[in-house]
């Protein structure tokens, strides 16, 4: 189907943006068509019963995942749809926190923060816990690709800890950066 001026364009469900002119907007659509090609075609090779949208938001900086019976995996509007390889990146890390339920387990943890608030030990828990998840899904990514890809997912990892802050984060408030751990790891 053609899409004219003025028609809004559906990016996996969500609106990003209106086209103005036909010149102006032959790229963007040439994108959004590579790129809603790219996510089905991956989409297709999971084998999960739950189904997985892919959905995109300016209002965030990097990729996140919510949901638990209909999981959602959230990309920031400025990602680069033409790095197939950063995207399969993404994608299965987004995907193997949807497969062992992080986000019941990340659930749990902030009830217990809840009711424990005042526990600076809960407070170490709850950081260490997000930790460990985010290390064992890297771990399992890096698993998935071969250790040959480690570099270059390691890479990604620190672009886009730098395009969610504006910079290179340098510090944290344990002993190391969350990043560098990650990637060491």
């Amino acid at each position: 189907a053609l899409v004219t001026a003025g028609e809004p364009v559906r990016f996996f469900g969500v609106i990003p943006f209106t086209l103005t002119s036909y010149t102006s907007s032959v790229i963007p659509i040439i994108l959004v068509v590579l790129a809603q090609a790219y996510v089905e075609k991956w989409l297709e090779q999971q084998t999960l019963k739950r189904p997985v949208l892919v959905r995109q938001s300016d209002r965030i900086s990097t990729p996140l995942t919510y949901g638990i019976f209909r999981p959602v995996i959230l990309m920031p509007k400025k990602t680069d749809w033409k790095n197939e390889k950063q995207l399969q990146y993404i994608l299965t890390h987004e995907y193997v926190h949807i497969y062992r339920y992080d986000t019941v387990t990340k659930l749990l943890a902030a009830c217990a923060l809840c009711v424990h608030w005042f526990n600076p030990f809960v407070w170490v828990m709850y950081r260490l816990f997000n930790r460990d998840i985010e290390l064992a899904c890297d771990e399992s990514v890096i698993r998935q690709f071969g250790e040959k890809s480690k570099s270059a997912y390691s890479l990604m990892l620190v672009n886009m800890e730098a395009a969610k802050s504006g910079l290179l984060p340098f510090c944290n408030n344990f002993s190391k950066n969350a990043i560098e751990e990650r990637i060491t790891a």
